[in-house]
Parts: structure tokens; C-alpha cells; sequence
């Protein structure tokens, strides 16, 4: 049995790694894709920033590029977490459009910022948080599905508001507070099975 061969089998049958009802992503600085744009300052690129932001002036994008490996997966239920912090004292209503373009965290502007669905979207209301950071559940189920039937190119999100609200990105130093997305469905496979994994083992493994 070669190096390749073996390497599958300790993935493929090591405990813990069987087929599931819940995948959780909450990917880091190397693989989570979210930023900022502002129109007031329409050449910036804020990628690698540990905040970002959803009011009047500004728009902010959020993709999990994770998901390129469950398509064809049936799910029941596809749900957001972020944490946030909005300084009012009212809910911020924020709408969570479908981007319909490819786009890049670290290039990224207002300038060249892809176009996104006026039509297709999830609105949610986020209530005070005071000075205390809280966690916002926001449920994507249907647009999720779309993504992995393959109706939708998945191109993340467009976050759009007219009132202040701040998101920690995956840049943020307390990693549980990083955006999440959990998917439940029947025979999930584990993110460690996934093609990309893969292909990262037959990179390393081929004789």
C-alpha cells in the first residue's frame, strides 16, 4: 500500500470521521472570505480588518467558500451566527442579499464591488446589544439550499442597512466569535473528507 493509499484509509476509517447530521464552519484568516466597502472612502480594501461594517454608506460581504464541497448535499436547516455590536437604542434591521458575482476579501472595494440581488435576500432584526457584543442567529436555510442544488453560483452574502452595526469577521482575535454557519442534514459529510482536503493529501502523498 503506497503513501496516498494509507493516508485515505487512517481519514476514511479513523474514529470520529463517519458521515453526520451537523457541520459546523467557522473558518479563520486563511480560508473565512468577509469584508467592508464604504462609499466614503470608495478605494479602500479592508480585508484584513477584525471588524465589519453595516450602516448608511457601507456595505459589507461574507462568503463560507467551504460549501464548494457539500454540493448535492441535502440539508434541513442552514443557520449564521454572527456577533455584533449596535450602539442604538432600537433593533438594526440588516438584509442579507444574494451576491451574484465572484469577488475577493483582499481586493475588495466599493468601487469594484460585485453586484447583489435586490429581490433575494434574508432580513434580520438584530436587538440592542448596549456595550456588549452579542451572538445574532440568522436562518439562511433556503438560500443555502439553493447554493448546493447548484440553482446559485455561491457568491456569499451582501449585508445592506441604513442604521449602525458592527461584525466581527474572521480576522477577530476571540475565534468563537468568528462568523459560523451550521448545517443539518442526513449524511453530511465531516470538513476533514471534503475534495480540498483531498486534494491537499494527494498533493503531499502522490509517489
Amino acid at each position: 500500500m503506497n503513501k496516498l493509499m494509507m493516508t485515505m484509509s487512517i481519514i476514511f476509517f479513523a474514529p470520529g470521521f463517519v458521515f453526520g447530521n451537523t457541520v459546523v464552519f467557522q473558518p479563520g484568516p486563511d480560508i473565512g472570505q468577509d469584508t467592508s466597502a464604504s462609499s466614503y472612502h470608495p478605494d479602500d480594501n479592508w480585508g484584513d480588518q477584525e471588524v465589519m461594517f453595516v450602516e448608511y454608506g457601507y456595505r459589507s460581504f461574507l462568503r463560507f467558500t467551504q460549501l464548494c464541497g457539500y454540493l448535492g448535499c441535502e440539508i434541513t436547516s442552514a443557520e449564521l451566527h454572527i456577533w455584533y455590536a449596535n450602539y442604538g437604542d432600537f433593533s438594526v434591521g440588516v438584509k442579507f442579499c444574494r451576491v451574484l458575482e465572484p469577488w475577493d476579501e483582499d481586493s475588495l472595494t466599493w468601487n469594484n464591488q460585485p453586484g447583489y440581488s435586490s429581490s433575494e435576500y434574508v432580513q434580520h432584526s438584530f436587538p440592542q446589544s448596549e456595550y456588549e457584543p452579542l451572538e445574532g442567529i440568522v436562518d439562511v436555510t433556503w438560500m443555502v439550499q439553493k447554493w448546493l442544488s447548484g440553482e446559485w453560483d455561491n457568491c456569499g452574502w451582501c449585508m445592506t442597512g441604513i442604521y449602525y452595526i458592527a461584525i466581527a469577521t474572521s480576522n477577530y482575535t476571540y475565534t468563537t466569535q468568528r462568523p459560523k454557519l451550521v448545517l443539518v442534514g442526513p449524511h453530511l459529510p465531516p470538513l476533514a473528507v471534503q475534495p480540498a482536503s483531498l486534494g491537499k493529501v494527494k498533493s503531499l502523498y502522490s509517489p
